[in-house]
């Protein structure tokens, strides 16, 4: 038999699914304003991608710029144009990699490290501004939830929509200009 109120608390439940994206996609816009503003005061030619990935490089580094490329799923042109800006910038030291060494590995430098530290610092009061009036139990609600949300994409495809055209399974592009969709993002950096 079947109940008459589940179309309407399946509608209701895609309503506020689609609420919940919107919201989403208004904290992307905020981090993204932030990394590029974060980005413009080290270099002008410094793009927020950039900062991103010298964040993903303190994290996971030493890490070669295909591993950047592919674990932001970015054209590896761009990543490798961000990569030289980085080294010009004296943000990144290299090394060769001890198993083969034509493969290059990237490491924060001691500038980068002190570098991201002020911004973390930055982006703390940027989100403690956003939730002074937020009560303890409020901001603990939240965090359970995130965290129950971001494990929940354990073992689940990073490509919401199917595999891209182009693409193959190691996130290798035929395209230039492709942005990221799988940065340890949601890591936009305090830690």
């Amino acid at each position: 038999m079947h109940d008459a109120s589940e179309p309407a608390a399946d509608a209701a439940n895609h309503d506020g699914i689609s609420e919940i994206i919107a919201e989403f996609s208004e904290v992307f816009a905020f981090a993204r304003t932030r990394w590029a503003r974060y980005a413009e005061e080290v270099d002008p030619e410094l793009k927020g991608i950039g900062i991103m990935m010298l964040q993903l490089i303190l994290r996971k580094g030493p890490i070669s710029a295909t591993g950047i490329s592919q674990m932001l799923d970015m054209d590896k042109a761009m990543v490798s144009r961000q990569v030289t800006k980085l080294r010009e910038l004296e943000l990144v030291d290299t090394q060769p990699a001890a198993e083969d060494r034509r493969v290059v590995l990237l490491t924060p430098s001691p500038k980068a490290e002190e570098l991201l530290g002020a911004i973390r610092q930055k982006w703390a009061h940027a989100y403690h501004e956003r939730f002074a009036d937020w009560s303890p139990g409020e901001l603990e609600q939240l965090r359970v939830s995130l965290h129950r949300f971001n494990a929940s994409a354990d073992g689940m495809s990073s490509e919401p929509f199917g595999p891209r055209r182009g693409r193959d399974h190691r996130g290798d592009s035929d395209g230039a200009g492709s942005t990221p969709t799988g940065v340890d993002s949601a890591d936009p950096l305090p830690q």
